[in-house]
């Protein structure tokens, strides 16, 4: 595996380097991977980790450590990217009486509806 695998937007800085590095020689120990992901803070770390497990698994398919590495990297970048969207406020509550109060609005002109139209087939003589 090369050591020079990061994502082509995201340049990798000299210490992620060291990092990778160091993580590939303990590769093995589960307490590395987490190490090396807790050390990715932001979304454009976790590019570069992604990128590099993800080199990891074209290199070597069956690597179930570099899959769970690459599965790990997507979660973290998932919760970083949901908790980045901007939250906006829900809408107030509209109060019951102004509800009552279009409701009643609305029954009046239902009902006026139906009065001004009985009125006109009274009028025209449809109704015997």
């Amino acid at each position: 595996m090369t050591d020079e695998t990061h994502s082509p937007s995201a340049p990798a800085a000299p210490d992620d380097d060291a990092a990778w590095a160091g993580l590939r020689a303990r590769w093995d120990e589960p307490a590395a991977h987490r190490a090396f992901l807790v050390a990715c803070a932001d979304l454009e770390a976790l590019a570069r980790a992604g990128a590099r497990y993800r080199t990891a698994l074209q290199e070597r398919p069956d690597d179930a450590i570099a899959a769970a590495g690459r599965d790990e990297v997507l979660r973290k970048a998932t919760i970083l990217g949901l908790a980045a969207v901007p939250r906006t406020a829900p809408p107030a509550p509209v109060s019951p009486w102004v509800k009552r109060g279009l409701l009643s609005v609305l029954a009046v002109l239902l009902l006026g509806a139906v009065a001004w139209t009985a009125l006109a087939f009274l009028r025209t003589g449809a109704v015997r």
